[in-house]
């Protein structure tokens, strides 16, 4: 846009869009802009708050029975042509011919014009490895038959290209790029689960390059729809297992506030995606993600204790967030206090930001002020050793390394446990675990002592149900093992499975002794260790059975 008397000479633009190209015009004074909601948008229009003399309206060449399309938008078209006293059609056959809500009469139109102008394109855009590494991480939160809400950027053909390998999928959106394509041809997109519940891809937007305006061209899979209808939050939450992302610029630690990015619009920002969020919330089994980098180009922290620049941009996420994911992994923030929230925000920070996050948030009192955690120890983290396994009746598990994060969770399963299995696990009877024990026991240099604790996932949540952990003991030369399962899950291999995962840990790193103290009382975890992949010595004394176990001489024939 140029100054208004420029180009505008006898009307003044009004627009509900924010986008980074029109904020200059609305801080100058030279546009006027409408504050709105996208779902609020339909109803401005149908209650004559904004009064419509005439509609502009692009669409392809009209059928043999006089009807034609909206192509690649359809948001608030058909409510326009109703609406408005005179409406223009532009005639264009670059427009293609999609499904859905799309159609309109030449007996709606009063004028008609012909074009032949290229639609706007949007061109794939190489995303980077620190893009990568986050549509990895949100990929993992996607699970098999889930419908996903993507939108255009480069953070979602990063999502997307991690997601190829699904089955089952639905997109549910107000806008799709090329990644649609991609998520297309390589079988991720059910065509067999029904639209109502998510399956196909449903839109109101198709923003691209050529390829895919050629590709929705009269392709079935492919439905627009008004926009109003798609992003309603109560229509959006009977959706089940409905995943929303949204990207945005920064967030604070405890997840309650965001800064979106300059260049969102209404109809690509985070008001839209934000609808998706509070439907995705409300779904059976949904999820809501924010995802971003972990530092700017000036290489501050995206995660903040306060926002202190850009506060018009500062949104609320009105307790929709369920997860926060940078390039360093994924911070599950359901049901979880400030003081937990912020220790799982504080890891997923950039390491050279996260003494001094934690420092401010104890300031701020959102953290324990003898809080511990080392960044030396958390840089260490052995994202390789993540993995998953199925159990016994259907039981799958996730395990990986301990975080500081997990104190909580920790204590928790500490004190689901009965006297004996405590008194099986430590050789005396610990009644409390205090959070200044628990600190220091979930606090590990991933070398000398290394932790793997079993999570279950149930719906949006999840629980420790298992940890087992090697320390050194220089004095003995060893590493000293110890187990531990929740009552409730023991019985079904968890306890055999860990055990030969820390052999072959150990093994791979060069390991030579490993070594466990067991109470003749604990059969269970005596049969777990004569059953392993290396046989211990064992011998008797002072009343406790020790095994040790030589990984050098089976350092080849380990596996889980």
């Amino acid at each position: 846009l140029r100054p208004r008397d420029a180009v505008f000479p006898s009307y003044r633009l009004k627009t509900f869009n924010v986008g980074e190209s029109i904020s200059k015009e609305i801080n100058e004074g030279r546009v006027d802009f409408i504050p709105a909601n996208l779902i609020e948008i339909p109803y401005i229009f149908a209650a004559g708050a904004l009064g419509v003399d005439i509609a502009i309206i692009q669409a392809s060449p009209p059928d043999e029975r006089g009807f034609m399309n909206f192509g690649v938008a359809v948001d608030v078209a058909n409510l326009v042509i109703k609406m408005a006293p005179v409406v223009v059609a532009e005639i264009n056959p670059n427009v293609p011919v999609t499904n859905g809500e799309t159609s309109f009469h030449l007996n709606q139109v009063n004028y008609v014009v012909r074009s032949e102008h290229p639609l706007l394109e949007r061109p794939r855009k190489q995303y980077d490895e620190t893009m990568s590494r986050i549509g990895w991480h949100v990929s993992n939160l996607i699970e098999d038959e889930s419908t996903v809400s993507l939108h255009a950027g480069r953070m979602f053909d990063a999502i997307a290209a991690n997601l190829t390998g699904r089955k089952g999928l639905g997109v549910y959106t107000h806008v799709i790029s090329d990644w649609a394509i991609d998520l297309v041809e390589s079988g991720a997109i059910s065509l067999e689960r029904s639209r109502v519940k998510g399956g196909l891809i449903t839109t109101s937007y198709c923003y691209g390059t050529r390829e895919l305006y050629d590709y929705v061209d009269r392709n079935p899979i492919f439905e627009f729809y008004p926009i109003a209808r798609l992003i309603n939050p109560f229509v959006i939450q009977r959706i089940p297992r409905l995943v929303s992302i949204m990207n945005v610029k920064k967030i604070d630690v405890t997840g309650e506030s965001v800064i979106f990015h300059s260049g969102d619009n209404l109809l690509s920002g985070y008001e839209s995606k934000l609808n998706f969020a509070i439907g995705a919330a409300l779904s059976r089994q949904g999820k809501a993600i924010v995802a971003l980098q972990s530092v700017d180009q000036d290489g501050k922290s995206n995660i903040v204790i306060n926002f202190e620049d850009n506060q018009d941009r500062v949104r609320a996420t009105l307790g929709t967030t369920r997860y926060v994911v940078t390039e360093y992994g994924v911070a599950n923030l359901l049901g979880k206090s400030i003081r937990e929230r912020v220790l799982a925000m504080v890891e997923i920070a950039h390491p050279n930001h996260r003494e001094d996050l934690l420092k401010m948030a104890k300031v701020y009192g959102y953290a324990y002020d003898d809080q511990i955690y080392e960044t030396r120890n958390a840089v260490n983290y052995p994202v390789e050793l993540e993995t998953v396994k199925t159990f016994k009746g259907g039981l799958e598990v996730r395990f990986r390394p301990i975080k500081p994060s997990d104190e909580d969770m920790m204590r928790r399963l500490f004190y689901q446990f009965s006297d004996e299995s405590k008194y099986f696990r430590y050789f005396a009877g610990v009644p409390i675990m205090p959070h200044k024990e628990m600190q220091r026991y979930v606090n590990i240099d991933y070398e000398e002592t290394l932790s793997i604790v079993g999570l279950l996932r149930r719906d949006r949540t999840e629980r420790i149900i298992a940890e087992a952990r090697y320390s050194y003991y220089p004095s003995e030369d060893t590493y000293e093992m110890a187990f531990i399962v929740d009552e409730d899950f023991q019985g079904r291999g968890l306890a055999s499975f860990m055990f030969n995962y820390l052999l072959k840990i150990a093994g791979e790193r060069g390991i030579k002794r490993v070594s466990a103290n067991v109470l003749p009382a604990n059969e269970k975890m005596l049969k777990v260790f004569q059953k392993g992949s290396v046989k211990p010595v064992t011998r008797f004394t002072d009343g406790v059975i020790e095994l040790k176990f030589n990984l050098q001489e089976k350092s080849s024939d380990l596996a889980v």
